[in-house]
């Protein structure tokens, strides 16, 4: 059995025609589609159609559903989104024929397919999250975790637009590459042939030529940003481009200035993101305060560095941001606006440990099998297990917004730590709050958490 493993087409038509004519020529028997139909490219209708048309299978993206909830999101998104990505939103769902929108919200998120005597998972991101990235780099842990609970013999899997193959024990691991929006500076369109037989497969991943020219000037014909064209001719992605676009030379007359206000100190963008939110300012610069000085006072025992501190400042000015989105997961819409946000001068890894460190303010404590925390290493999961402990534990101080705990003074030994608070009124409800959320503390520092409020006309010690 012959098949054709693709994904990520992003409503590149010129490229998904390339893609399925040489598959053609090599005889596959079905095509296997990972999902993300649209998005970028000029031709979301016209992509979803010639897939229908195919002896396919297949399942939807994160940035198909992000189109099909556009109506719903677009106040939102238009404030908290980059401007590139709202317009690919925008245009991909006024594009998007009735019938072809309806196909795409029937699509499943995943399949189990048999074949030839193996048992193979379609994912866009993993088995565990539509939006989870596997790349070559994720650590082997993390895959062995997945491929546990796989239920599969191959993972095929996309989103991340890096083709690779990797086995973790009895599971192998194939992610195509991306069809529509290729990266690594190769700008042709990737894709994986894939043979069965006997309980026995094997992959090629395959690069091919396609009309970039075409789609290019389709995308400006469309009225599209000029950086989605630009994203095809270098095989690069938004962030990539848009970074290109930025250093340019001053001096050099040809090249126009991009007018951009954007900050260009990390703590000042951290600020500016948290402004262009809406958020409470005098909640979150409270919780700050308060994290800071637990991060200060329990330096003995968790032999962290300034570098940890600003990480965990932060993860404090930011941990309420999703509230721009509703208070329903909002601590996951904050990681997910720190992960996307043009906005903040982090890298992937600092951004990741931000984002965790503002998302588990509250609720499920940090565990292996959550997608962003899987991609960390031991010594990052500690820092965020023990920065998002403090951060906990500040929120529950201020948990009426009242501002109600002036300082915090830390005491412990191997036995317990005591967390004495001064008030400046009762603080019942703040006593209650922060108790309950040293949870994530004691744990990483394998210790009980006493918290003690002074002040008020009353202490309160549990």
């Amino acid at each position: 059995m012959k098949v054709a493993l693709l994904g990520d087409v992003h409503a590149n038509l010129p490229a998904l025609q390339s893609v399925l004519s040489e598959s053609h020529e090599w005889g596959a028997d079905a095509v296997w589609n990972l999902g993300d139909f649209l998005g970028y490219g000029p031709f979301p209708d016209e992509v979803v159609a010639r897939l229908r048309t195919e002896p396919c299978i297949s399942i939807i993206g994160n940035y198909d559903r992000k189109v099909i909830e556009f109506p719903r999101k677009k106040e939102k998104w238009r404030r908290t989104k980059q401007p590139q990505k709202y317009e690919a939103f925008r245009w991909a769902h006024q594009n998007l024929s009735a019938e072809n929108r309806c196909y795409l919200e029937s699509l499943p998120d995943q399949r189990v397919i048999d074949a030839e005597g193996l048992r193979i998972r379609l994912t866009h991101g993993s088995p565990d999250s539509i939006s989870e990235h596997l790349t070559p780099d994720t650590p082997a842990a993390r895959l062995e975790e997945l491929a546990l609970a796989a239920g599969a013999n191959v993972v095929a899997c996309g989103h991340s637009h890096v083709p690779f193959a990797r086995q973790s024990g009895e599971v192998w691991f194939v992610n195509p590459g991306s069809v529509g929006r290729p990266e690594g500076g190769d700008p042709r369109a990737g894709y994986a042939q894939l043979e069965f037989s006997r309980g026995r497969f094997g992959v090629c991943h395959r690069r091919v030529a396609y009309d970039v020219k075409r789609c290019a000037e389709a995308i400006r014909a469309a009225g599209l940003p000029e950086e989605f064209a630009q994203m095809l001719i270098l095989g690069k992605n938004l962030d990539e481009v848009r970074e290109g676009a930025m250093s340019h030379d001053p001096n050099d007359p040809a090249q126009e200035s991009s007018g951009s206000q954007s900050p260009a100190d990390p703590l000042a963008a951290v600020h500016e993101l948290a402004r262009q939110c809406d958020d409470e300012q005098e909640h979150s610069h409270q919780v700050t305060q308060l994290a800071l000085r637990l991060f200060d006072e329990l330096e003995p025992v968790h032999g962290l560095e300034t570098t940890e501190r600003f990480y965990l400042q932060c993860g404090a000015l930011l941990h309420d941001i999703g509230w721009v989105e509703g208070q329903q997961k909002h601590h996951k819409t904050s990681l997910g606006l720190i992960l996307e946000s043009p906005l903040l001068l982090f890298d992937k890894q600092v951004r990741r440990i931000v984002g965790l460190v503002a998302r588990y303010h509250r609720k499920a404590l940090p565990r292996p099998d959550h997608p962003e925390f899987a991609q960390c290493d031991d010594v990052d999961r500690r820092v965020v297990s023990l920065l998002a402990g403090m951060l906990r534990v500040a929120d529950g101080l201020d948990r009426t917004h009242l501002c109600r705990v002036e300082d915090v003074t830390c005491r412990t030994d191997e036995e317990e730590l005591l967390i004495e608070c001064r008030t400046n009124g009762s603080a019942e409800e703040e006593h209650w709050a922060a108790t309950k959320k040293a949870d994530l503390l004691a744990r990483v520092l394998d210790r009980p958490v006493i918290i003690r409020m002074i002040g008020g006309g009353c202490t309160y010690v549990v």
